[in-house]
């Protein structure tokens, strides 16, 4: 099996004129990220391997989480090139192509690559994923070469405020 978690960066700032890679993150993205990283903490999902978008606003959202949930210190976030991607094709590419021995994987991402991979994913059609949501995806393969649909969950911090 292998086991997929996509999460939306949180609401970046538009206060500060900067390039969109360096964007930071607002105040309610660091609350919704404080939230959800407390959500993910109680499901007791594990991961194998982190990745992230080299933008500051998806790399400062998985920096949060990894803070927050108090994991393995070994556990590094890995900045992906190919995960600056806003319609999900690079992200997929990236995925199909993750090393058999990493049976769950965590990656901090943007829209619309989140919500075209959720509808991609799943059964669920015409769903955006807001800021900072959470998709769990799993699927019943050995290789992450295989994954079609799976088994998708999904939180998002609308339902937790």
């Amino acid at each position: 099996m292998k086991r997929l978690i996509l999460i939306r960066h949180a609401k970046s700032s538009w206060k500060y004129n900067v390039s969109d890679i360096n964007r930071p993150l607002s105040n309610r993205g660091y609350n919704d990220i404080f939230i959800m990283s407390e959500i993910l903490r109680n499901l007791k999902v594990k991961f194998d391997i982190c990745f992230s978008s080299p933008a500051k606003r998806a790399l400062d959202t998985g920096n949060s989480f990894l803070k927050n949930l108090d994991l393995n210190k070994d556990l590094k976030l890995i900045t992906k090139s190919l995960l600056y991607d806003f319609e999900g094709t690079n992200t997929l590419n990236l995925i199909k192509n993750i090393n058999k021995d990493f049976n769950s994987v965590l990656i901090f991402s943007h829209n619309n690559t989140c919500s075209n991979l959720l509808n991609h994913f799943s059964n669920y059609s015409n769903i955006d994923v807001p800021t900072c949501g959470i998709t769990i995806f799993e699927f019943d393969v050995s290789l992450w070469k295989e994954i079609e649909k799976g088994e998708c969950k999904y939180y998002f911090p609308k339902n937790f405020k």
